[in-house]
């Protein structure tokens, strides 16, 4: 994907909510987190470096809420729950927490994104180690590991390179045993940061002491952090983006929260900004009335002036573009520093000469001469947010179109640039551009992770004795081989291939090869028999089945036979089978006879030979369909839903953005992989992050939680009950699941207690979420939303969803009423199999998926389902809220499941049956149900009027709970009691 920018030819008109300042952001989280007490910080930045501070002060065991506009932050001693945090990207964050990392009660080691890697922090490191830190970096780069305690303080003196060096340094003096002076040698760049680093300190009650030339500190040891509560300013940084816009064209624009021209600092680093643009030419004006700084401009050209990079060195990028538009020469002195930042910025922004600018390099200053007029051309961002916002804006005033690598760079400190600057008039967009397509599907991820991270671990196949490690080269080397087998089998590109088989590393292994050559992934649950079989192998048309020799107790080669022998016609257009060892042992195959022809996969594959290059040409394109999964059937035949790669990894996408995935985690599957839960939000998910998946065949507790624990998995997809059988293994005190970070739980809404419960026990944040096969998941809380959100709803919709609820005449229902319950996602499904009718029905007119469900929206967005429309029990004319009976009777002592469905009755048409499964050595009659019903206020109408007990309820093998199965109980058992009623 690329940034394209199309020149602007109207005027711009407009206004921009300008964001709160990062560099304050920075600042006053990390100091709050150093305060025991409560702060609260008005002013949250959706800016990713933020994030990052968010997330690695999170890691260090600070507590951070976000209420509304404002950081709620409870600070204290640094209790880390990782081993090893990151500073993402964000150079602030890196510096800054190097030394506070040693203030922490563990050890602690300090990292960021692969580049990071090598940027050299050794003067930093350095005077860290003069104040008494213990820290040990290999090559005086990142990752950097620190040892805990106190500093010993003493005088430290530090290159002037740098700002954040010299913050990095104040900001941990205060905490040492003895006193601190700090002594800048050499240039003093950027003193603006340093000095509001020293003020946001005296805002925490941190006391230092500066020389009037700002270039010694002395800072008294043995200080603490004071809780303070403030309200942050805008940011300059992002604001000049919008108004080196209204500079650039004719325009009319308001920057809504500057409300001064002027300032010190103090109240902002960047302030310098504004009196530089005043010299080129900008007219702004501040409009008390509006809030905010106006600029009306008729487009006449901005004129040079000479620069010192000293006091704005971030603001180079765009000043250089407004530079090479104006008239006359614009001279940046001092730029030595701004090629330490995220990226060599002024080679970087040589490129503009590539558009037809005049830009020079002249030791330490950058010299530009204005020209009338550019060229668009094929730019890099170098990933560098300022680079790319900066080369955008240029891009708008070219003849041609401007394309720009890395286009979400931006969302690093301006998450709003994108839509912010379109709103005003420019031609902004996210495309395919020229550049090579992304990745396909997962299979070429693979690729990446084989070539860059060979050695790592990629797949863990989990069984009750024994677990499996495949590293990212070997499972490369198995997919490719896997490939090359079904090509051998015939498999052309399009063309569905069939497999049931477990949560095995075949599954894996034979999803990633079909992929890898443009097939379609056609998984079948292992429990399907001879009839579903029979049905689905005919629709897909496979021509390969793939199926395991034995899995929990049934002889699937043997039975596969059989049914093959008894009916001819059941097995379509299958030609070959594939037969996969549980245990890695030879297969004994049927003997040769007029079926289809029978392989031994492991040895097949063992054998294959790889033609690399015929399998790069097999690359299937982005809308390329991927995948054939068939629904359960219950409601009629099965339907096959077919859906395509860039849906397929957008939803990917979609989950880990709203959760917070990286590469630190370590995706835990075991649902089924033959069902989406498991296939997309499992193994997809994995590989596209390049993370391990461990994967789990058998269901058994005591294993997943070892499994858990072992090879530290952070993250799970799967039903209620996955989670509840780990949550009493935790109790009974077994193992813990400290690893676990995030649980989203799909089905059905998890019971409240039982959220309670796994929250508190397992430390595990417990997330909900609604999702279908056919659009993927369409709603989902986030860990950090409120409790009582998280996973007492359903979620709220995925970024680009919509949801409506809707009567039974299509009209959409205000928040709060319960409705129907449509989607409409860029996660679709394409339609169903050969079923061209049974996909018209299930969109309405104006395009929204109809999901069969109730639900209701309530007024902050989230979704809560009642029920499925044809769960519903309408008893006399009174509907039974079915969700809220479930959930109440949930929170009896004695109830450990409980599903409640419908029966038959002559004269109210329904009433309510309760089928409830009892916690051990507990007893439950229908008169004491009654009695808790009545003593929670539940209307008698919405009583069940039968109770059964059974051992478990019947469910899927993804979990849920399957009520037409309950509805077929409780007609037989209520049978006899109807006949009475019709007599």
């Amino acid at each position: 994907m690329h940034l394209m920018v199309r020149p602007t030819r109207k005027p711009l008109h407009g206004e921009l909510l300008v964001p709160p300042s990062k560099y304050h952001v920075h600042r006053a989280l990390i100091l709050a987190s150093l305060a025991d007490g409560t702060s609260r910080i008005k002013g949250v930045s959706d800016a990713r470096h933020v994030q990052y501070t968010v997330r690695l002060l999170r890691d260090l065991g600070t507590r951070i809420d976000v209420e509304g506009d404002t950081y709620v932050v409870r600070g204290g001693r640094y209790r880390p729950r990782r081993a090893t945090v990151t500073a993402g990207s964000s150079g602030t964050t890196l510096y800054f927490m190097l030394g506070l990392a040693a203030l922490a009660e563990a050890p602690v080691t300090v990292t960021g994104q692969k580049y990071f890697r090598r940027r050299p922090v050794g003067p930093l490191l350095d005077a860290l180690r003069q104040l008494g830190v213990s820290l040990d970096s290999a090559d005086g780069c990142p990752p950097v590991h620190v040892t805990p305690g106190r500093p010993t303080g003493g005088r430290v003196v530090i290159p002037g390179t740098l700002s954040q060096w010299i913050s990095g340094l104040l900001l941990l003096a205060p905490f040492a045993t003895g006193p601190t002076v700090v002594e800048v040698r050499g240039e003093l760049n950027e003193r603006p940061y340093v000095e509001l680093t020293v003020a946001m300190m005296r805002r925490f009650g941190l006391r230092v002491s500066v020389s009037g030339d700002w270039r010694r500190f002395e800072i008294e040891p043995g200080q603490s952090a004071r809780p303070a509560d403030l309200t942050l300013p805008p940011d300059i940084g992002s604001a000049a983006f919008g108004i080196a816009a209204a500079a650039l064209h004719p325009s009319d624009v308001l920057l809504r929260g500057i409300t001064r021209l002027d300032g010190d600092p103090h109240d902002h680093p960047e302030i310098g900004l504004l009196d530089v643009l005043r010299r080129m030419g900008v007219p702004m004006t501040v409009d008390p009335a509006a809030g905010g700084v106006r600029i009306r401009h008729d487009g006449t050209r901005l004129r040079g002036t000479t620069v010192d990079c000293r006091e704005v060195p971030d603001m180079l990028p765009v000043l250089s573009t407004l530079a090479a538009l104006a008239e006359g020469e614009t001279v940046f002195e001092h730029v030595g520093h701004v090629r330490l930042k995220e990226s060599d910025r002024v080679t970087a922004m040589l490129q503009l000469n590539a558009m037809g600018a005049d830009l020079t390099l002249e030791g330490d200053r950058l010299r530009v001469r204005g020209v009338p007029t550019l060229t668009g051309a094929r730019l890099s961002s170098y990933n560098d947010h300022r680079i790319l916002m900066s080369l955008a804006l240029a891009g708008t005033r070219a003849h041609g179109v401007t394309s720009l690598t890395y286009p979400q760079a931006y969302r690093i400190s301006y998450p709003g640039f994108l839509s912010d600057l379109t709103g005003l008039g420019l031609r902004l967009s996210v495309e395919q551009g020229r550049a090579p397509a992304s990745p396909a599907s997962p299979s070429e991820h693979l690729r990446y992770w084989a070539a860059h991270r060979p050695a790592d671990t990629a797949l863990v196949d989990v069984r009750d004795g024994y677990d499996t490690e495949i590293t990212w080269r070997e499972l490369d080397q198995r997919v490719d081989r896997a490939a090359a087998t079904l090509l051998a089998l015939g498999v052309r590109p399009g063309e569905s291939v069939a497999y049931q088989l477990p949560n095995w590393a075949e599954f894996v292994e034979v999803s990633l090869a079909a992929l890898r050559i443009g097939a379609v992934c056609c998984p079948l649950m292992p429990i399907l028999r001879q009839r579903e079989m029979a049905f689905a192998l005919r629709r897909s048309g496979a021509r390969v089945l793939l199926i395991a020799d034995s899995f929990r107790n049934r002889d699937h080669r043997r039975e596969t036979e059989s049914w093959f022998a008894e009916d001819p016609a059941g097995r379509a257009r299958v030609r070959h089978v594939a037969v996969v060892s549980a245990d890695g042992e030879e297969v004994e195959l049927p003997a040769d006879g007029s079926g289809p022809a029978w392989h031994d996969w492991g040895a097949t594959t063992a054998a294959a030979h790889v033609d690399r290059e015929a399998l790069a040409a097999r690359r299937p394109a982005s809308d390329a369909l991927a995948q054939l999964l068939f629904t359960s059937g219950t409601t009629g035949e099965p339907k096959g839903v077919l859906h395509r790669n860039d849906t397929l990894g957008h939803a990917a996408r979609l989950q880990a953005e709203r959760l917070g995935l990286d590469d630190r985690d370590v995706v835990f599957v075991p649902s089924p992989l033959a069902h989406q839960t498991g296939f997309l939000y499992g193994m997809w998910l994995a590989v596209a992050l390049g993370v391990p998946q461990v994967v789990q065949a058998h269901w058994n507790p005591r294993t997943a939680l070892r499994a858990v624990a072992e090879h530290g998995a952070t993250f799970v997809q799967a039903a209620t009950p996955f989670l509840a059988d780990l949550l009493k293994e935790v109790e009974a005190g077994e193992r813990t699941a400290r690893t676990l970070r995030t649980f989203v739980v799909t089905g059905a809404a998890v019971p409240r207690n039982l959220a309670e419960r796994a929250t508190s026990v397992l430390g595990t944040a417990i997330c909900g979420a609604f999702g279908t096969t056919e659009t993927c998941l369409g709603s989902l809380s986030a860990p950090d939303d409120p409790p009582e959100k998280a996973w007492g709803t359903d979620g709220r919709a995925m970024s680009g969803v919509g949801l409506r609820v809707t009567d039974d005449a299509g009209q959409a229902l205000p928040a709060g009423l319960e409705g129907n319950f449509e989607v409409r996602s860029p996660t679709g499904f394409v339609g169903y199999l050969d079923r061209p009718d049974l996909t018209a029905e299930a969109w309405t007119a104006d395009g929204w998926y109809r999901t069969g469900d109730l639900a209701v929206i309530d007024s902050d967005g989230y979704v809560r389902i009642t029920g499925r429309v044809k769960d519903v029990i309408n008893r006399g004319g009174e509907k039974v809220p079915v969700a809220e009976i479930e959930e109440l009777l949930h929170q009896h002592p004695s109830v450990d499941e409980v599903a409640v469905v419908g029966t038959p009755d002559e004269r109210l048409g329904e009433r309510a049956c309760a089928f409830v499964s009892l916690v051990d050595g507990a007893d439950l009659d229908l008169e004491a149900m009654r009695k808790y019903l009545d003593h929670h206020q539940v209307s008698k109408h919405y009583w069940p009027e039968r109770l059964e007990l059974v051992d478990r309820l019947p469910r899927n093998p993804a979990g849920k709970v399957q009520k037409f199965v309950l509805r077929q109980w409780a007609e037989a058992r209520c049978a006899p009691a109807l006949q009475e009623q019709k007599a």
